[in-house]
């Protein structure tokens, strides 16, 4: 089976954010699994290659570079490239792609655009929409009026047109059927985590003493700041929760990864983007996800299960995910009491393992992307007869 993969998003392929870590593993897997898998995303200078068995084709649009940023500015977007799925040389290039396709899988409603309908038309292909978020605009408090108003016309529109839609949690699924968006068939194909590379090392000390966490107490966090979730997380780790455990244990270190810095505390270390977050989660002791609002599943609680950590995290942290209460995660919603919940898993070993234990069974039962990029597969496959 041929299977065309379109992103809006240029960076997908750095899997520094959970959308592309989400598209580069569905995209790696499902050639794995034999297919034959292209992928189009746009950006401002066009090449083809080949990465993990899957072409890549980078295609540029007709608008200027310096048009596209100023628009991007007055709506609050961070990419310029989303603006060429309303550009209409990128749609040719992209369409002359997509008609040697037996499948078209649009990464995000937002990719779908003009596009999504000249395919269903013109091209006559059967068109599946992968959902990482249904109707984001609508739970982000911040995302601007008018792009909110746009986004959640684009997405009614593209669902219209699509054969079938993915969604990440049988909430969302639910969601959208409250929406009356049900004529069209909805499955759901979870996030998930590569439980080989995600695991603890045996090395565990040798990296914590390279991180300098000998005699010290580590809880990670990682998510990207541009996201305004997690800088509101990152917010409440630096003013209530790592004031609070820092109370009780001293020495505890707060080590956050992923784009950008947040607000500065004692006991808070920003590492940035890593090439690799493992060694940094096998360096700490337990691992949070104090998230209050955004939508979709979190692919970093994944990654916490995989690697065995004990996590504290609220009820939106989990969302979505099939987790029992103090079985997988500790959830707590008030930040006092999940500050409490921290500092008693940093002095309880035995609960911690226990925890982290549980946590990562589950990821490797449910979670393993090899298993959810088989169930997609099945899905495709059905599409086809």
């Amino acid at each position: 089976m041929k299977i065309c993969i379109v992103s809006a998003f240029e960076d997908t392929l750095q899997k520094d954010t959970g959308p592309s870590v989400r598209i580069y593993n569905l995209a790696k897997s499902l050639a794995t699994l034999g297919n034959g898998v292209e992928m189009v995303l746009p950006k401002f200078k066009e090449t083809c290659e080949n990465i993990d068995g899957v072409t890549v084709h980078f295609l540029k649009g007709f608008f200027p570079k310096k048009l596209l940023e100023q628009i991007s500015k007055l709506f609050g977007i961070l990419r310029p490239t989303s603006f060429f799925s309303y550009d209409p040389l990128f749609i040719y290039k992209a369409c002359k792609i997509i008609q040697a396709s037996d499948v078209v899988q649009f990464e995000q409603q937002s990719a779908g655009a003009i596009l999504v309908p000249v395919i269903a038309k013109i091209l006559r292909k059967p068109i599946v929409v992968d959902c990482h978020n249904v109707f984001q605009p609508l739970k982000i408090r911040e995302t601007n009026f008018v792009r909110k108003i746009i986004e959640i016309s684009i997405e009614k529109m593209v669902y219209r047109f699509a054969n079938m839609i993915l969604t990440v949690s049988e909430k969302e699924r639910l969601i959208l059927l409250s929406y009356a968006i049900g004529k069209v068939q909805i499955e759901v194909v979870p996030n998930g985590v590569d439980t080989r590379i995600f695991s603890k090392p045996v090395n565990a000390m040798k990296l914590r003493e390279y991180y300098g966490l000998i005699n010290k107490r580590a809880v990670v966090f990682v998510g990207n700041m541009q996201y305004a979730p997690n800088k509101e997380a990152v917010h409440l780790i630096a003013t209530k929760i790592a004031p609070e455990v820092e109370k009780t244990i001293k020495g505890a270190k707060f080590l956050i990864v992923g784009r950008i810095d947040g607000p500065k505390h004692t006991n808070l270390d920003y590492f940035g983007v890593v090439e690799n977050v493992v060694p940094l989660l096998a360096a700490s002791d337990v691992a949070i996800a104090p998230l209050l609002n955004g939508a979709g599943t979190r692919l970093k609680i994944l990654e916490y299960f995989s690697c065995g950590l004990p996590v504290v995290s609220t009820t939106v942290g989990v969302e979505g995910l099939e987790v029992r209460n103090c079985t997988h995660v500790m959830i707590e919603d008030d930040m006092a009491v999940f500050a409490s919940k921290l500092i008693q898993l940093l002095n309880d070993s035995k609960l911690s393992k226990q925890l982290g234990q549980s946590a990562r069974q589950l990821a490797i039962e449910k979670y393993d992307w090899t298993k959810i990029a088989s169930h997609l597969n099945e899905i495709l496959q059905r599409m086809q007869n």
